[in-house]
């Protein structure tokens, strides 16, 4: 278990973690998982609940965090063909999460980059693919039959 840290701390620093050379933006369905992998592989404590849903585990803390990171100017939106759009940090942010990742332990830090190496290299269906195969119980609620993933391979 790790120490307590502010959950909008780790989304923030989770936003801004660079990766490789592509650019740094982050989807919901991204967020999403990864704060649910964080949650499972970091063990941290008082983080979000998660709850079977739609695609998987989801929780609505993150949408409510998120919309104070975008009231607070530290987070922004980049808008999508789609109905979503990808979340990245401002400039404002950016200062604020390099600060938060360098008071973070280098391990916790070493984990969220692999976390989000992860999540960015996979595509939407592999992504919940791989949630819903290593976490089958938060499946319960889903639009997307896990037979389908059986026929792609």
């Amino acid at each position: 278990m790790i120490e307590e840290i502010p959950r909008k701390d780790i989304l923030l620093a989770f936003v801004e973690l660079p990766i490789d050379k592509k650019q740094n933006i982050v989807s919901p369905i991204q967020l999403m998982k990864s704060m649910f992998l964080a949650k499972n592989e970091l063990k941290i404590p008082n983080f979000y609940e998660f709850e079977p849903y739609l695609y998987g585990p989801c929780s609505f803390e993150i949408y409510s965090d998120l919309i104070s990171l975008l009231e607070n100017n530290l987070i922004d939106t980049i808008a999508t063909p789609f109905s979503w759009k990808y979340y990245r940090t401002t400039n404002v942010g950016s200062i604020k999460a390099d600060l938060i990742i360098k008071n973070l332990d280098k391990k916790i830090v070493e984990k969220l980059n692999e976390i989000k190496k992860f999540v960015i290299n996979k595509t939407f269906s592999e992504l919940l693919e791989y949630v819903y195969k290593e976490y089958p119980k938060y499946t319960e609620n889903s639009i997307i039959n896990l037979k389908v993933f059986e026929k792609w391979h």
